[in-house]
């Protein structure tokens, strides 16, 4: 039996939507993608937005397991303002059964390709078969379409490099908490091994997934122990049924009445998970038929298995550098499912696989330190092009006064220097207080713009008066400090400590805080301002 959802009839696709088509949905400045990165609870400096980013809702096209040809959505996070090659990554999200909270359509996980994008990287987030613009039901945990709609989203981003003016180089890294988690390592499994000739994985960082879904996580259907998101199981096993078509004949030979009756509605695209999760019981296995649980217990053929296990994504061995994130205490997706995993690897000789245990937290609490994580790994291995090392230097004028000067080096063979006024020199002097922008080009012609503010220069006097210089002022990184100082805290003007040291100190880095003006506070007495400017 089919279950009645709400549907987009795909006569509604003309010729034209079937290629892929993006629309700029958001815009998000520096300043708000670091109050998503402040709003994630990321310890200060590690994320550190270099770029604005639009956002993109791309539709395209996937085929269905049935063999049809299918409409599905996704977003693509692009950094502004850059004519580099740049890395490109795809995340695919975790659970979500409102057709609208999926990526395309600014989900909380939306923003994670949004602070992707910001330090450099394209990032494509897919929404899958049967959510965001997608019609019929989504296929929950379905490897195969996982994979093959998040392989369809990277081949539609490929092909808009040109209206979008973006270039691409050979580096793809690949992530995902939860059900993407399972959708990422289906993804990577896809590529190697059948699609090597399109894409190279460099990197890939899988978060607790259902990898082994046959074994270790489904040890919930039949278990008597609560279990905080009892609408898994329904969620899964109607999706197995839209794929295979053989679990039922009707949903009153898997579940009790009561619940039989409601589940289509429940899943219709509507309704959001937290509220289908109240409507179970908190042991799920209480909403099955026992001559299911029975049947599913004795007969190792039983078709639930088989599509169980023609899910698990753990027994392989990739060939690119891949990291598993996972947390003990996971009360939702059983740490076990990585360590099944690794041990599978291993044994399977795969190439660079490491996990990482966060230890006793929730599965909620898990994924920061998952993500993070993986911000991590993608950062430090990714082909920054545009990362020319510059060095500013800054003299601020007087008051009134044009003396000032800003001095660029840069690092890097070749490139040249371009100010808005279309002087190539690398020093500029006689410069009054303002905004002074220049572009970096390299010599392979990647280029990229910066922004220096130049402000007045504030009183020394009274540091001076105590015996204590801190310079320079402005500065947008090092600050050295003359002196007796024993203790130093950089305080908002708000009254709240940035920054603090409680030790001799002769110079230190304020680059991780944003932007603006701070007191500093010397061996407990606040001495002057201090101006914090962007590179």
């Amino acid at each position: 039996m089919k279950i009645a959802l709400l549907t987009l009839p795909l006569m509604l696709w003309s010729l034209t939507a079937r290629l892929q088509t993006a629309e700029l949905i958001a815009t998000y400045s520096l300043s708000e993608i670091s109050d998503v990165i402040a709003d994630f609870n990321v310890p200060g400096g590690l994320l550190q937005p270099e770029f604005e980013v639009n956002l993109y809702r791309v539709n395209y096209t996937t085929t269905h397991p049935n063999g049809e040809e299918w409409p599905v959505s996704g977003a693509l996070a692009l950094p502004v303002g850059l004519s580099c090659a740049l890395p490109l990554s795809s995340y695919q999200h975790g659970t979500v059964a409102r057709k609208t909270n999926a990526p395309s359509y600014l989900s909380d996980e939306t923003m994670l390709g949004v602070i992707g994008a910001s330090i450099g990287i394209v990032t494509a987030m897919p929404d899958y078969i049967g959510l965001g613009d997608s019609p019929g039901m989504h296929l929950y945990v379905h490897a195969d379409s996982e994979a093959l709609a998040s392989l369809d989203m990277l081949r539609a981003v490929r092909d808009l490099r040109d209206e979008l003016e973006f270039q691409l180089n050979d580096q793809l890294f690949l992530w995902g908490y939860s059900q993407g988690g399972h959708a990422t390592m289906a993804l990577h499994k896809l590529i190697e091994e059948e699609h090597s000739d399109e894409f190279t994985v460099t990197a890939s960082a899988p978060m607790s997934g259902p990898y082994d879904v046959s074994g270790v996580q489904a040890e919930v259907l039949v278990s008597e122990e609560p279990y905080p998101t009892p609408g898994y199981l329904p969620y899964i096993i109607l999706s197995y049924q839209e794929v295979y078509g053989n679990l039922y004949t009707s949903l009153e030979e898997v579940f009790l009445p009561q619940y039989a009756a409601i589940i289509p509605d429940l899943f219709d695209g509507t309704n959001g998970m937290g509220f289908i999760n109240n409507q179970f019981p908190a042991v799920p296995s209480q909403m099955l038929q026992p001559s299911i649980i029975e049947e599913y217990e004795n007969n190792p053929d039983h078709p639930i298995h088989a599509a169980l296990a023609d899910n698990d994504v753990y027994d392989w061995a990739p060939q690119a550098i891949t990291r598993l994130y996972y947390c003990t205490g996971d009360d939702q997706v059983s740490y076990l499912n990585s360590e099944v995993c690794l041990a599978a690897m291993e044994a399977n000789n795969a190439a660079d696989v490491m996990g990482f245990n966060g230890g006793d937290l929730d599965h909620g609490g898990c994924a920061p330190f998952s993500l993070l994580g993986g911000f991590i790994l993608f950062s430090n291995l990714a082909d920054f092009a545009f990362d020319f090392g510059v060095d500013v230097d800054l003299t601020a004028p007087n008051p009134g006064q044009s003396d000032g000067s800003i001095s660029v080096t840069i690092n890097d063979s070749g490139a040249t220097i371009v100010w808005e006024d279309g002087s190539t020199e690398t020093t500029l002097t006689n410069l009054t207080a303002g905004s002074y922008s220049y572009t970096v080009i390299s010599a392979e012609g990647c280029e990229r713009t910066y922004t220096v503010e130049l402000d007045e220069a504030v009183g020394m006097f009274e540091t001076e008066a105590a015996g204590v210089a801190v310079w320079p002022n402005p500065t947008y990184d090092i600050v050295h400090v003359s002196g007796k100082v024993e203790r130093l805290e950089i305080v908002t003007l708000a009254g709240q400590t940035a920054f603090e040291m409680h030790t001799p100190v002769e110079r230190f880095s304020i680059a991780h805080l944003p932007d603006g003006v701070y007191l500093i506070r010397i061996n407990g007495s606040f001495h002057q301002r201090l101006v914090k400017i962007g590179a």
